[in-house]
């Protein structure tokens, strides 16, 4: 039991199995896992549940291929988005900001989404999805 409770808890923040076989098909362009950071939630409706705003921490994984940017973290953080819809910035060193209106990927889903995650590699991931947005709208 001990040694299941451990794997888990030093899996957090990394891809499943099953999501990290679905996008190596499709061709894994960046990865970057075990990011801590925090989601913020504003003005947040899933279909038939009241309104969520507030925040919680997470530690998530990125990955993006051709077609997608894909986040998946603890605390039921799950993003799957097509280039354009995501914006990224990096406010500060090391530190990652995705932000999205939930409307724009999920059909039952209304609000504002931030997603704040710390990595050494905040400038590069940032530069690489300006470069990915940019070339999928051409």
């Amino acid at each position: 039991m001990i040694g299941w409770i451990k794997r888990r808890w030093a899996s957090r923040g990394t891809l499943p199995a099953a999501v990290r076989a679905e996008l190596d098909k499709e061709g894994v362009e960046l990865l970057e896992e075990q990011m801590e950071g925090r989601v913020t939630y504003r003005g947040y409706i899933v279909a038939g549940q009241r309104p969520t705003t507030g925040d919680q921490s997470t530690v998530a994984a990125l990955a993006l291929t051709p077609r997608r940017l894909a986040v998946r973290g603890t605390q039921g953080v799950h993003l799957d988005a097509p280039p354009g819809l995501v914006t990224s910035a990096v406010p500060e060193d090391g530190v990652l900001v995705l932000t999205y209106d939930a409307e724009d990927i999920y059909t039952t889903r209304s609000g504002a989404v931030e997603i704040r995650l710390q990595t050494p590699r905040a400038a590069e991931i940032h530069a690489r999805l300006q470069a990915w947005t940019q070339t999928s709208a051409s």
